[in-house]
């Protein structure tokens, strides 16, 4: 899988944390955590959205990888997406 180039997202720290941790989110991956200690350096793009909607939404895909997701609802739910245009 592909992976950014870029500076550590600590959006992507944060919410490897907030699902316990990096061995926490390699059993639900059913892969080893080495594997995902290193999407605290470079997220793989095909891992963002599924990152996002573990997290409940509470770290967006612009957050997590704003190269691919530039605008902040870009990869929301339609749902979300609506809730947040202003009235």
């Amino acid at each position: 899988m592909d992976m950014l180039n870029h500076t550590p997202n600590p959006n992507v720290a944060e919410a490897l944390d907030l699902l316990g941790g990096d061995s926490a989110v390699a059993r639900l991956l059913n892969v080893r955590p080495w594997a995902i200690s290193k999407w605290r350096k470079s997220i793989p793009p095909g891992r963002v959205l599924w990152l996002a909607e573990q997290t409940g939404w509470r770290k967006t895909p612009h957050q997590l990888c704003p190269e691919i997701y530039p605008n902040e609802r870009d990869g929301m739910p339609l749902s979300l997406q609506l809730a947040q245009v202003p009235a």
